[in-house]
């Protein structure tokens, strides 16, 4: 335990309430950016409830409000103490993740949920942060032994454990999530070129996988069909309605009121939208319900259609600000730790936007990843804010490293 908190510095490690000399210290540039895109999504929800008759954005206000007291918390805390608990985060939300596959709530279509009396929780979204939190220990630990090739392995099998059990599910958007983040952490750690060549290798060998998981796919399977299809599917093989959303991206025309439905109708809408948009509270193709999920993982179709082109340029332009000054934060970090933990948070955020946005206008198929500070939900805006928490934390503590 000593030689850990030598490691780590938990002996020098800062927990004091936050007070105005910290407040001093805080780069207030990305919470700026954060209440202006958080606005951004409270206008659209807004929007978005017209149509579905929800206060979707009264709830996301609240969540708000909540994920910004969580933030405000990681923020009181010396984030070496929390990288040094990092093992045990990882146990609990591996112990979490496994209690879905027994105790989890179902809701569409698969095991996300651990309902704690009035709070329901999806260990999946926490999972991001605690794994970025671990490997930042790990590296940290390792320092130059990453370069060896056993202990660059030793990452993905850290990563793989978490994943596996959120593809069982199955979750696999957030699945996803976690593969960039390991390959940018370790770029950031220092791993050899050739050890990452091999991984892309790798990945690219599950191209024949995924033709193999498509070919002689049938679409016009019953809902029986389907049912005995997932019941007698092997752990390695995906479920039918993830067949479906591959074969129906790469053939549309194929099912078009059906699993094809979201993707051309999201076209529609961010196309519709011109240049300059048909006007706040004006779209037609969400306010009548042509467009599923429009509150949700869908909600930048809804923004095109009311903002248009100009308008899609200026969420852009906020949202390339916002992860350029997180990139900052982790260049200018002036020890390792530091630049691990932003550097992960940043892949975290900027996979959400990049994939999202790829999603909505056709460029991948749906998978269900939300829009930080947009998309509806609370899981997912609590993991959002506290990797805000997380980036605030870096540079706030330079002072501990360097004299300035």
């Amino acid at each position: 335990m000593a030689r850990a908190a030598r490691e780590f510095e938990v002996l020098d490690a800062h927990m004091r309430v936050l007070n105005r000399r910290n407040l001093l210290r805080i780069d207030w540039a990305l919470p700026f950016l954060v209440v202006v895109l958080a606005a951004l999504g409270w206008l659209t929800l807004y929007s978005a409830a017209r149509s579905a008759e929800d206060t979707f954005y009264v709830r996301q206000v609240a969540f708000f409000c909540a994920g910004a007291a969580l933030a405000l918390c990681i923020v009181c805390i010396d984030y070496r103490f929390l990288i040094w608990l990092s093992p045990f985060m990882y146990v609990v939300i591996i112990g979490m993740l496994v209690a879905v596959q027994y105790f989890g709530a179902r809701g569409g279509g698969s095991e996300r949920w651990l309902e704690l009396g009035p709070i329901r929780v999806q260990p999946s979204e926490l999972s991001k942060l605690v794994l970025v939190y671990s490997l930042t220990w790990y590296f940290t630990l390792l320092g130059e032994r990453i370069r060896r090739l056993h202990w660059f392995l030793l990452a993905f099998a850290i990563a793989a454990v978490p994943m596996v059990l959120i593809i069982r599910q199955p979750n696999l958007g957030t699945a996803a999530c976690l593969g960039p983040v390991l390959l940018v952490m370790l770029y950031v750690a220092g791993c050899r070129w050739w050890h990452m060549g091999l991984v892309i290798l790798v990945g690219l060998s599950f191209v024949p996988w995924l033709w193999w998981q498509v070919y002689e796919f049938d679409p016009n399977l019953d809902a029986e069909a389907r049912a005995a299809h997932d019941a007698a599917a092997e752990f390695y093989e995906l479920k039918y309605y993830q067949k479906m959303r591959i074969y129906t991206f790469l053939n549309p025309e194929a099912d078009p009121r059906g699993s094809a439905w979201q993707t051309i109708q999201s076209m529609i809408t961010v196309g519709s939208g011109g240049l300059s948009g048909k006007g706040y509270l004006q779209g037609t193709q969400t306010r009548l319900n042509y467009l599923p999920e429009h509150h949700t993982d869908f909600i930048f179709s809804l923004y095109a259609e009311e903002r248009g082109f100009l308008g899609v340029v200026v969420i852009a332009g906020v949202y390339l600000a916002f992860l350029l000054r997180g990139l900052q934060f982790a260049r200018d970090c002036p020890e390792m730790h530091g630049t691990l933990l932003a550097a992960g948070v940043v892949t975290i955020l900027a996979f959400h936007i990049f994939v999202n946005i790829a999603i909505t206008v056709g460029s991948l198929p749906v998978t269900g990843i939300p829009l930080p500070f947009m998309s509806y939900g609370g899981s997912f805006y609590m993991t959002t804010m506290m990797c805000v928490g997380v980036l605030l934390n870096v540079p706030m503590r330079r002072r501990m490293f360097v004299n300035e």
